[in-house]
Order: C-alpha cells, then structure tokens, then sequence
C-alpha cells in the first residue's frame, strides 16, 4: 500500500510529487462534494475550533490552503485529526479521492494480476458493474473480470464523459489505468491497445470535468506514462511509444513520422 509521507517540516524530506498531486486532487475532490467555495471555508468547517478570530485579523492553522496547493499532504493513519478521515466524515465520498489505487500506480508500485482485480473492485459501482461479470461462476466466490473489449472501451468513455458523479468518472479514468497495469502482467497487446484507444478518447471529457479539472496538466502527463502503445519490432521485443503531446493527439502524418525517426534510430542503436 502506497505510504503517505509528512509535510515538509524541519528535518523532513519533501513530499513525493504523486503524494502533492494527489492531496490537490482530493482537496478538490472536497471542494466539489462540500460546496463549500474556499479552503478557508473548509478549515471552517472541520477545523473551526483551531480557528481564532482576533481584534485585527484571524488565527488559523491554513492546513487546507496548505493541500490545495500541495504544499502539504495528510497523514493517513488513524486519530482524532486524520483530514482524510474527518472530511470523509461530513463529506462522504471524498476519501476514494486520496486512497484510490491510482496514486500506487503511479508511484511505480508493482502489481500482480490478483491485485489489480481487488483494486478494480475497490472502484465506483457504475464503473465495477461494467467491468466484472453480473454473477459469480460456480464453485466462486465474486463475479470474475470480464473480457474488456470494443463495447467496454466504449461504456467506458460513455462513463468518463457523461457520469453525473464526479468519482464515478474519475474512477474511469483509474480503471483505465489499472487496465493498462494489467495488459502488461498478461501480456496482452489486444488489451493494451484497447486501453490506448480510451486514453486518447477520454481526455477531453475529463479535462472539463468537476475536480479533474483542477489538476488534469500535472495527472494526464503521468498516467500517460503507463498508457503507451505497443509496437512490435521483433518477436521477443516492444517499443512503448506515445503519440500525444499534453493531451492532444498528433495529426497521423506526426504520429507516423515520429514513429519512423523512432524505429529508424532503434534500428541504427539497438
């Protein structure tokens, strides 16, 4: 499980950039479930009795302007001033922001298959209907994984772009991920592509959306990462490419040149 690290402090290193990004992305996550319109009016809320009104001004602690920016991000074990655990508390829902599973892959977590399935059934309920199989097989206990095919790809762009919830699109876009985490521990190209082709078609959806928005220059860059193409140059070996720059696809005739320049260099430089 991936380990929260402390707030910079005296003596304390800083915190890993995935651990800032995904503090931003929940503090969002809170903006956007509580309604409320400021991170003071959040501290407010949970945190009004370390709130201190005096004569000329006020005394607060500024621990959500501190995730906001990602200058600080919480620590994720239990007590009485857990923030993930307060907010989720008042504001049900929002603790999926800052436990999803995507934050693991994106540190570079290793994974192996049965753990990106109990990961995928850790999602949204809309998207984990889509993706396991209605009922258990004989003899199981839990509904297996489905096969994850052209309809799938497309129930789930369906999800990211027109979901009224906004953790049931943001836990399209993690199942995605997880998808791609898992072509890769079974090795199937027909699934990665399959995965290439949603990431290229959920971008724009998610770039608008509640909370994504937010934080989408910064997140898109690094999951891409784990959504490349696979090119076979050989029987035995691959080349992961990608053919997006900051969320907007090349013009085939890029896409095409890049890969020629790419392959011609590997052929000169294996």
């Amino acid at each position: 499980m991936l380990q929260t690290e402390l707030p910079r402090g005296r003596g304390r290193p800083k915190a890993h950039h995935v651990d800032q990004l995904r503090t931003r992305t929940w503090f969002f996550g809170v903006l956007h479930v509580s309604g409320l319109p400021s991170a003071y009016a959040i501290e407010m809320r949970l945190d009004g009795d370390l709130v201190r009104k005096r004569d000329v001004d006020v005394a607060r602690p500024r621990k959500w302007d501190g995730y906001k920016k990602g200058k600080k991000v919480p620590y994720d074990k239990p007590g009485p001033r857990n923030s993930i655990t307060q907010a989720e508390a008042v504001f049900p829902g929002t603790a999926r922001w800052f436990r999803s599973p995507l934050w693991s892959v994106l540190r570079g977590d290793e994974f192996n298959q049965i753990q990106i399935e109990e990961a995928l059934r850790s999602l949204d309920p809309v998207v984990v209907s889509l993706l396991f199989e209605n009922e258990p097989s004989q003899y199981e206990d839990q509904p297996r994984l489905a096969p994850f095919d052209h309809g799938s790809r497309r129930l789930l762009t369906t999800i990211a772009d027109k979901s009224p919830s906004a953790a049931a699109r943001f836990d399209a876009l993690v199942a995605m991920v997880l998808l791609a985490k898992l072509s890769e521990a079974i090795s199937s190209p027909e699934l990665r592509e399959l995965i290439a082709q949603t990431f290229a078609e959920i971008q724009e959806p998610l770039r608008k959306s509640p909370v994504l928005s937010e934080v989408y220059p910064e997140l898109f860059p690094l999951i891409r990462f784990h959504c490349r193409n696979w090119i076979h140059v050989a029987t035995t070996q691959r080349m992961e490419v990608s053919f997006a720059i900051e969320g907007e696809a090349l013009k085939p005739n890029e896409a095409f040149s890049e890969l020629h320049a790419m392959l011609v260099n590997w052929v000169e430089n294996p």
